[in-house]
Parts: C-alpha cells; sequence; structure tokens
C-alpha cells in the first residue's frame, strides 16, 4: 500500500510540475510575442520619447517626439499625432486613423495635408508602404503590451542610373535607404 500511496505522490506531483512548466512558457512567450488586444482601443492615450534619426554616417539627430491617438466620434475612426519638439518650437503631424477591414487588419491614414495611403495591422504593429517623389517611406508604428510605443521610419530612395532604365518591368528595382528614424515612446 505505501508503494501505491509513493506512485500517487509522484504522478500529482510530475503533473504539478508539468503544468508549472508549461505557465512559465506561456507567460515567456506572451511576454515576447503579445496576446491580440483590442487595437487601437488598449492603446489611447499620449506617448513620449526620443525620435533618433539616422544615415549612413550615423545618429544625426535626436528629437524629443510626442504621440498621442484618441476616438473620434465615428465608429472606426481615432485621430493621432506625432509631434517634434524643437527647442521651443512645437510641429505636429495630424493623422485621422480609418478602419477598412478590422478582421484582416487593413486601416487607411490620412495626415493633414491630404495624403492617404493604406496601413496593415499584424501582431500589433501597423505597417504601410507608400512612395512620393521616387522615395518609399516604409513605417511601422508597433504596439507593446508594456505601454510603449516604437514608431520606426526607413527613408529610401529609388536607384536612378544606366543599368535601372534599362530593366524590363518584371524585373527587380531597388532602392537605397537613405535615412532611417526609430523612437521608442512610453505612455504618459
Amino acid at each position: 500500500m505505501n508503494f501505491k500511496h509513493f506512485n500517487t505522490f509522484l504522478i500529482v506531483l510530475l503533473v504539478f510540475n508539468v503544468s508549472a512548466f508549461s505557465q512559465k512558457r506561456e507567460n515567456r512567450i506572451d511576454e515576447e510575442f503579445p496576446t491580440p488586444v483590442s487595437f487601437p482601443y488598449d492603446y489611447l492615450g499620449n506617448y513620449a520619447g526620443n525620435l533618433r534619426v539616422s544615415n549612413n554616417t550615423g545618429v544625426i539627430n535626436n528629437v524629443p517626439t510626442e504621440f498621442s491617438i484618441t476616438e473620434t466620434d465615428v465608429e472606426g475612426e481615432f485621430y493621432y499625432s506625432i509631434a517634434y519638439l524643437k527647442g521651443k518650437l512645437k510641429e505636429v503631424v495630424n493623422y485621422r486613423l480609418y478602419t477598412i477591414d478590422k478582421k484582416n487588419g487593413f486601416y487607411a491614414i490620412k495626415d493633414s495635408q491630404g495624403l492617404e495611403f493604406t496601413a496593415t495591422l499584424i501582431d500589433n504593429t501597423l505597417y504601410s508602404t507608400f512612395e512620393i517623389n521616387n522615395n518609399i517611406l516604409f513605417t511601422s508604428l508597433e504596439f507593446t503590451n508594456s505601454g510603449k510605443v516604437r514608431l520606426t521610419i526607413y527613408l529610401s530612395e529609388k536607384i536612378k542610373n544606366k543599368r535601372s532604365e534599362k530593366l524590363k518591368m518584371d524585373e527587380a528595382k531597388s532602392a537605397n535607404v537613405m535615412l532611417i528614424q526609430k523612437a521608442v515612446l512610453s505612455k504618459k
């Protein structure tokens, strides 16, 4: 009988250890790859941090930056703004975020100057790519479970040379990254 109780005790101990290990692993994975949340409702508010501007020579500027996202009166539409603080001056760029298809993560963004482009939400990060005057901008706006927003903007310039002019439509064309802007913004 003692042997039977001992086996039961070992089985219970084993189940408890496996359960505890699984929970620790799930927590670790959840921290690294956050569970889906209600975008953008869980991130409404004000954020602040520094925007680091770099090119091929290194960091060329650090700009104090503010980010804000709020609801509008229209369902599925939001205001957001990015403010760059330059000394006593505050340069604010206002945007409107429109929900196109929430289930598939499709959004449209329109800035205060009338530029409109699409964005896709994947793993709590809003991605967009668009072209203006032979410049390609790739942006990502990542919303983390730790109350931070990571903004990254890559500015690329299309390569123009004799080789690229001779490429056919179905051949790869390229662009050089000229400038990178990165910011980690914390909730105020």
